[in-house]
């Protein structure tokens, strides 16, 4: 057995100066700190997976902003303690359905109602929640129970969407906003929506609530919600009443809504129905007046929130995500941190902030910001946590992301980051390391300067691979155009960007063997990788692995359930467009497949549903190419669990280490891979099928 399919089978655990996929899985995961109103304390939160229990431990801390160490509160599991907020100077949490803290109870909610983004104002919590036709809270279980028990299985729908995710809808129960009075003995619920004839049918509804006001975001009542990506802005008094519609002049999806100290609201807005990527603008309404502060501003807010009179903005910028501070309608956004990847970010004081960040080589540690004063780049920033040095000792040390640009498709500047792999040495002997090529989903999404559990790209270096993310044509953060220049493209801008960006790689570093690359993909990353399967002799990879991908562009129109996307991507449907399709289907390039592949698919995805995985799989083996399937029925578009995700890590890097690994020459032949019975590891949810 070779040494990096022992250390596998071993569970990651043989080499402890290696950083191994169980390594990454186990390590402290920190979620973003949340101060408390006062600007003196946060809520810091932190999970811990045991991989030999398969049990997720969370730690939630005091943490002072006064630059004290944390201090631990209490140590339990996730499902006792979510939705963390606080309530006056309390920390409150939802342990199963019991809102409390640690030391009193606080609310009850009644079963089958499923509460969640919980926020508390003047006495009062308000949170989204389902409810059946009645409309009440309390009736919710009685419902459910009748309908478990309706006498048969079958579910009948009338209109789109039947599923949305991963989660089938249930014809007549919605989602609404209700709110408690923490002050009444037995906190009455109240369906602050009730009769304003405003519900979401299939996802919980996004909002934001003062001491005057309810506001929420929801899918335009009169459109169908699988072809059109529009949502409206509703504002209702906390203290019921009409609905008053905000927003309704002509635009696409609105988001992240937030409420300033006078009342006013700030959203971010796209101007196209159905386009999920078009550029957000910054949109202000007070007192009836509707102002767009960010016209001129080619980047795109994921979030936006109010700090005091300005406005704080979350955006992608070449290949990190940016905190920035917007101060007065018609300016251009101030990036207030470089560096990184900010996930959070919230005003204190005037000039003051806290901010959680990570990078390709760090998880997360909230952090502060002083723009007042002065460090030695810039404004002052302090560390408050180091919630991963410890257990990550040295093993990711001499790892570090790097920004490589090159000319790409039409000449255009395209951005990737590349992370060198551990013992990297700088003209060591010629073709010494292999290669991995990342492909991201989206498309329009990027790589970023971040930390994830899912395609983590230090992990593959720390694994010995020269480590290549690109940002080709259709990714975020490089311009709107740049992201929009993709539609009915999908199989040739973003291709030849790829393309250059790997052989300028190849170019700039002859360290890398040509015959030892691999590339990697999910989502429209998986369709890339099946799209260069019937195209590889301009790459000449040795492997390729597809996550979730797309083997057929026109049956993935009909079986997606965001029916808006393909829609804009392809420039219609099917039958209006069936050129573009046909142009850029994979499905037509398979007599020239012959690269080995390992598929992986999901039963729960509906996004990019499993026939599509299994087609690709019946294409590679149908024609004699060495390929792999690996099916977990319990996930959906990702590995979220943290055992299947172990088990995707150990099958990606052994179907890595057949084709591209140490001692391979990199030949792809038809012929049949070994046995599942060699890697020593157990069959488990994740099911590997190939031919035997």
């Amino acid at each position: 057995m070779r040494p990096l399919l022992l250390l596998l089978a071993l569970g990651f655990a043989a080499a402890r100066d290696v950083f191994t996929p169980e390594d990454m899985l186990e390590a402290p995961r920190p979620h973003d700190a949340i101060p408390d109103p006062s600007g003196t304390k946060a809520i810091a939160v932190v999970d811990k997976w045991d991989g030999k229990r398969d049990v997720t431990t969370r730690s939630v801390y005091i943490l002072p902003l006064n630059k004290s160490a944390p201090e631990l509160l209490f140590e339990t599991t996730p499902s006792e303690a979510s939705e963390l907020l606080w309530i006056d100077n309390e920390i409150a949490y939802l342990n199963g359905t019991t809102l409390q803290t640690p030391t009193r109870h606080l609310l009850e909610f009644p079963p089958g109602i499923s509460p969640g983004s919980i926020k508390y104002t003047h006495g009062k919590v308000f949170f989204s929640a389902q409810v059946w036709a009645d409309g009440n809270f309390s009736s919710a279980s009685e419902h459910d129970h009748a309908w478990e028990h309706r006498g048969d299985t079958g579910v009948v729908f009338d209109e789109l969407f039947i599923r949305h995710w991963d989660t089938w809808r249930v014809p007549g129960k919605v989602w609404t906003i209700g709110s408690a009075d923490l002050n009444q003995k037995h906190g009455t619920l109240v369906n602050v929506l009730n009769d304003t004839g405003l519900t979401s049918a299939m996802d919980p509804i996004e909002f934001d609530v003062d001491s005057t006001q309810l506001v929420i975001v929801i899918k335009t009542p009169h459109l169908n919600p699988a072809t059109h990506t529009r949502t409206d802005v509703y504002s209702i008094p906390t203290s019921g009443g009409r609905a008053k519609h905000l927003s309704p002049h002509k635009h696409g999806a609105i988001s992240s809504v937030s409420i300033g100290d006078n009342g006013q609201v700030a959203w971010l807005e796209m101007a196209k129905d159905g386009y999920e990527s078009d550029r957000n603008v910054v949109v202000v309404y007070d007192k009836g007046a509707v102002t767009r502060l960010t016209q001129a501003w080619d980047r795109s807010p994921g979030s936006v929130k109010w700090a005091g009179e300005s406005l704080l903005l979350l955006a992608y910028d070449e290949g990190r995500e940016i905190p920035f501070y917007l101060s007065k309608p018609g300016h251009i956004p101030v990036p207030l941190v470089q560096g990184g990847s900010t996930t959070s970010i919230h005003e204190l004081s005037p000039g003051t902030f806290l901010f959680t960040r990570n990078s390709l080589v760090s998880p997360s540690d909230a952090f502060l910001l002083d723009i007042n004063a002065k460090g030695d780049k810039g404004p002052a920033i302090h560390r408050l946590t180091n919630w991963s040095g410890v257990y990550l000792g040295d093993r990711l040390d001499g790892l570090q992301g790097e920004s490589f640009w090159f000319k790409g498709a039409d000449d255009r500047d395209v951005h990737a980051w590349i992370v060198k792999p551990s013992g990297w040495t700088k003209g060591a002997k010629a073709k010494s390391y292999p290669l991995a090529f990342l492909i991201h989903g989206g498309p329009q999404s990027a790589w970023l300067d971040n930390w994830g559990l899912r395609w983590n790209v230090a992990l593959f270096a720390a694994q010995g691979y020269f480590t290549v993310a690109v940002n080709p044509t259709g990714s975020t953060g490089y311009g709107q155009e740049f992201t929009d220049r993709i539609q009915k493209e999908w199989g040739s801008r973003p291709f030849k960007d790829l393309l250059a960006g790997y052989h300028a790689v190849l170019k700039e570093f002859p360290e890398i063997d040509p015959a030892r690359t691999a590339a990697l993909g999910a989502s429209y990353g998986g369709y890339m990788v099946n799209w260069i399967q019937g195209h590889n002799d301009l790459f000449g990879f040795s492997a390729l692995v597809c996550h979730d991908g797309i083997f057929d562009t026109t049956d993935a129109f009909y079986t997606t359930e965001e029916v808006w996307f393909p829609h804009q991507d392809f420039g219609g449907s099917p039958v209006e467009e069936r050129g573009t399709y046909e142009r850029w289907n994979p499905m037509n390039h398979v007599s020239e497949w012959s690269t080995p592949e390992l598929v992986i698919h999901s039963g729960k995805d509906y996004r990019l549903v499993d026939s599509q995985g299994i087609a690709a799989f019946t294409a590679l083996q149908y024609n004699g190419v060495p390929s792999r399937f690996l099916y977990f029925p319990d996930e959906n578009h990702f590995v979220l669990k943290a055992s299947n995700s172990r088990r995707w890590h150990h099958e990606v890097f052994r179907w890595l280490d057949e084709w591209v690994g140490e001692g391979k020459s990199g030949a792809a032949t038809k012929t049949t891979t070994s046995s599942e019975s060699e890697s020593g590891l157990e069959r488990g949810p994740g099911l590997v099928v190939q031919k035997e």
